[in-house]
């Protein structure tokens, strides 16, 4: 780090951080023994040396590529809207993990909601009468499985015998549903 670049530093910070914590900063800025100035010196030293060697294999193939681009600017287009749709998928994408997260914790805060009131009904009814609370429960909702599994069982029947007789209704007997009955020579 050299001296202007320092003092760069610590002047854009000036209004940012305590006196203490400048004082702090510029003490190990300037300190040649502490480690991140050891590290800041061969780290510039090695990116120096790397554009150095590199400068004269990539400098043609820069001003090329950028020759390229300004002689087709369609190229230029096509990778801004390429870039545009990326961030899209990426904002959607992201949208997605946090509504996943949301909806999950929701359907986890719920049930754990559930099994704490189910624990304090236990502990307010007591264990004979949640006994027989969940009995009567289970009987009713047995109850009601029986009557839709009889529906569902006579609605089954009726769609047998009507793809048997191949698509037409079942003959009834009587009037059909409202009492409307229709002559059989009327012809509509």
């Amino acid at each position: 780090m050299d001296r202007a670049g320092d003092s760069a530093l610590l002047d854009a910070l000036q209004g940012l951080l305590p006196e203490q914590t400048l004082t702090l900063i510029q003490a190990h800025m300037q300190d040649p023994q502490t480690a991140l100035r050891a590290i800041w010196q061969q780290t510039t030293s090695l990116t120096q040396k790397a554009t150095a060697s590199l400068s004269p294999v990539l400098a043609p193939l820069i001003q090329r590529s950028m020759q390229a681009l300004h002689d087709s600017p369609d190229l230029v287009v096509l990778a801004f809207v390429l870039a545009a749709l990326v961030l899209v998928i990426q904002v959607i994408s992201f949208l997605h993990r946090t509504m996943m997260y949301v909806t999950r914790l929701a359907f986890r805060l719920v049930g754990w909601a559930l099994f704490f009131a189910l624990l304090a009904a236990l502990w307010h009814r007591g264990p004979e009468a949640a006994i027989r609370d969940v009995v009567v429960f289970v009987s009713k909702l047995a109850g009601y499985a029986a009557l839709v599994k009889d529906i569902w069982w006579s609605e089954y029947q009726r769609f047998d015998a009507q793809t048997k007789r191949g698509g037409a209704p079942a003959p009834t007997r009587g009037a059909p549903s409202g009492g409307y009955t229709r002559s059989r020579n009327s012809a509509w």
